[in-house]
């Protein structure tokens, strides 16, 4: 098993294109250690679906000063809970060596199952 999760990123018009491409190849790895634990251990770089990352520019009605929102939704584990707030500050932290700006990151932690083909 490995670790999964479906993630948003909510970005303004300060990042530009070549900066969202490096943030779209980092950030699953940065995910993954954020992340693992032993119900679903980070074994390595994430395999197909095991990180699901959308992106979304903000739009002319969305309010909010920070430069990038990172919304990672990931399974419900009492390894996770204990030490949540840990994990954000994790993930937080990675995201603040790419000088995005302004940071924030919400990890939400869900009972819910996952499938997929292929």
């Amino acid at each position: 098993m490995r670790s999964s999760a479906l993630v948003d990123v909510t970005y303004d018009d300060t990042l530009d294109e070549q900066l969202l491409r490096r943030l779209g190849d980092v950030l699953p790895d940065f995910i993954a250690e954020a992340v693992d634990c032993p119900e679903e251990p980070w074994i390595g770089p994430p395999a197909l679906g095991d990180i699901e990352i959308r992106f979304r520019r903000k739009g002319a009605f969305d309010l909010g000063d920070l430069n990038v929102v990172v919304e990672v939704r990931t399974k419900l584990f009492e390894s996770r809970v204990a030490d949540k707030q840990r994990r954000a500050d994790l993930l937080t932290d990675r995201l603040a060596s790419l000088q995005l700006g302004k940071i924030g990151v919400w990890l939400v932690l869900v009972d819910g199952a996952w499938s997929q083909s292929g």
